[in-house]
This record gives structure tokens, C-alpha cells and sequence, in this order.
């Protein structure tokens, strides 16, 4: 909530203009520019999609990938545009913690790790006071970013860096991650949450990777550069 810097009546992020005195609300426009812009990017990301579906030689693999990273901008383009009353509310303080833990376990309930990671860094929610679910998404960000990295190197999109040796950093990241909460977490629903998302992250280092279950399994141990190797030996038996 904000004042008109006019004649100091309340306005929200829906009032470009003061309705009482007509002065232009500098926060509702540059909120009504970002989403233009998240519209554009979400476009963008449609068009590329679509084009690299076309070219692609890989199979439905990569295809799946893309349509994971396409859902996630969308999600981004929903919290900003569909969502922004909640974000008034949070940024207000007139959404109770009750609420705001509703639309976490909404998430929860339809698996919908990633989307939950995004909303809680969108809206820095507290580790204190949402203990749980900060466990949980801690995971699916790991598990966002192997799935960025990878893609970067499928399709050559990194201008910097090595886009594998990123996806193995985010791989070892999540393991010591994952380890760590299992060991002290009691709680059953966030062991229930973390144990889905691992499940869909060995499915993915499967699929995309080509690790075994064996390898999985030593993962732990691994270096960086060890599981590097690893990795490289496995894709370029693919090829």
C-alpha cells in the first residue's frame, strides 16, 4: 500500500492514477512495465521452445526439459501478474501466516516443488517462521537448477562457464543438502515432501545424466571433478 504523492490518499498497485486527484502512481507503473516485460520474456520462451523442438535430435528427453523450464517462467509470469493481490497482502501484512501457509501446502498438495521455491524467494519468506516448507523448497531449487544447467548444455545457451560442470555442482550441492536434512528432520510431512523430490531428482539423473542406481548411490562420496568425469564417460557412450 502506498500514498499519492499528491494529496496523500491510499493506493494500490491497481491505481496507475490517483482516483481522487488524477496524479500518476509511479509504483503501478513500473509494476504494469514488469509485467510487460515478463509477457515478453514469456513469449519468448514460448517461440524458443517451439523451435527448438523442431530442431531437436534428442527425443522427447529434451522436450521434457524445455516444457519443465517453460512451466517454471510461466509460474514466475502467474505469481507476478495472477498473484499480485497476495503479494499486496504479504507486503501489507494483512495476510495471516495461516493463509500464507494454505497456499504453501497448495503447492505441496499437487507436488508442485519448484513453483513453491519461486514463490517463497519471490516473497522472502522467513526460514523461522516457515521452517518446513523453506526444507523443501531448499531442495527443488537444486533440483530447478540441474534442470537450467542441463539445458544450457544441451543447447549451448551458456555464455560463460561450463554448463555440465554446473549441473555436477548442483548435483553434489543437493546431495550433501538432502543428506543433511534427512538425518535430523522428524517432521513426516517434510520427510514425506523431500523423499518425492529426491525420487524425481534420481529420475533425472537417470534420464539425463545416465547414472545408475550404483552411481547414485556414491554420489556422497564423490568429488566434483570425480563425478565430472563420471558424467562425461556416461553422456559420451550415448552419442
Amino acid at each position: 500500500m502506498v500514498n499519492c504523492k499528491n494529496c496523500g490518499a491510499p493506493l494500490t498497485l491497481n491505481d496507475a492514477f490517483c482516483p481522487y486527484c488524477g496524479t500518476p502512481n509511479p509504483e503501478a507503473q513500473e509494476h504494469l512495465k514488469k509485467l510487460q516485460q515478463l509477457d515478453a520474456q514469456f513469449e519468448n520462451a514460448s517461440r524458443e521452445v517451439a523451435t527448438e523442438v523442431k530442431k531437436s535430435k534428442k527425443g522427447y528427453g529434451i522436450l521434457l526439459i524445455l516444457v519443465m523450464l517453460l512451466v517454471a517462467n510461466l509460474v514466475v509470469f502467474i505469481l507476478h501478474f495472477a498473484s499480485y493481490d497476495i503479494a499486496d497482502r504479504i507486503i501489507a501484512g494483512k495476510m495471516s501466516e495461516a493463509e500464507i501457509k494454505a497456499k504453501l501446502d497448495e503447492f505441496l498438495d499437487a507436488s508442485e516443488y519448484i513453483e513453491m521455491d519461486l514463490f517463497m524467494d519471490k516473497f522472502s519468506l522467513s526460514y523461522r517462521d516457515y521452517e518446513d516448507y523453506s526444507k523443501i523448497s531448499y531442495l527443488a531449487g537444486y533440483q530447478n537448477r540441474m534442470i537450467e544447467y542441463m539445458t544450457q548444455y544441451l543447447y549451448g545457451t551458456e555464455n560463460y562457464g561450463d554448463p555440465l560442470v554446473r549441473t555436477c555442482q548442483a548435483v553434489l550441492d543437493y546431495e550433501e543438502e538432502y543428506v543433511s536434512l534427512m538425518k535430523r528432520e522428524n517432521s513426516e510431512k517434510a520427510l514425506y515432501h523431500m523423499d518425492k523430490i529426491n525420487t524425481e531428482v534420481n529420475g533425472f539423473l537417470k534420464s539425463y545424466l545416465k547414472l545408475t542406481d550404483e552411481d547414485i548411490a556414491g554420489i556422497k562420496d564423490m568429488s566434483e571433478s570425480s563425478l565430472l568425469i563420471l558424467v562425461n564417460e556416461r553422456l559420451s557412450h550415448e552419442d
